[in-house]
């Protein structure tokens, strides 16, 4: 497999981020600040690419918080951050299925949404961040 090329993952995050800066006075009609002070939260995803990950949220606004997905604990551990975001991010590829289950079933308890991915890619992570910001802001 071939890989990226730095200016490929460079113009991802421009992208992303229509300007950069802190969001203030954020209004729904302001594409660069589509998560303005949201919490994001990626469960699951490569742990490596996690400061790649919380740049695309940053730069849109939004604030960035990972989980590994990991159950090791049961689903406490999970269940705290969950609580907290104001929308969850799960890519499907790198979870186990258990995982994945009880993100949908904490997401649907505590009404936050949650959005599988395919993918665990910077590319897949900032065209839900880009669709499902809008959504979140409503």
């Amino acid at each position: 497999m071939p890989k990226k090329r730095p200016e490929k993952r460079r113009a991802i995050l421009e992208v992303c981020s229509a300007t950069s800066g802190t969001c203030s006075g954020c209004t729904r009609s302001c594409a660069a600040c589509d998560l303005c002070q949201k919490r994001v939260l990626m469960v699951g995803g490569i742990t490596k690419m996690e400061n790649r990950y919380r740049e695309v949220v940053e730069t849109r606004g939004g604030v960035f918080e990972y989980h590994d997905g990991y159950m090791r604990n049961g689903a406490r551990e999970l269940e705290g951050v969950i609580r907290r975001a104001d929308m969850v991010l799960c890519p499907v590829n790198c979870n186990s299925h258990t995982a994945c289950g009880v993100v949908k079933n904490l997401g649907k308890k505590y009404g936050k949404p949650v959005f599988m991915l395919a993918g665990s890619s910077v590319s897949a992570l900032a065209q839900a961040v880009e669709h499902a910001g809008a959504r979140v802001s409503e």
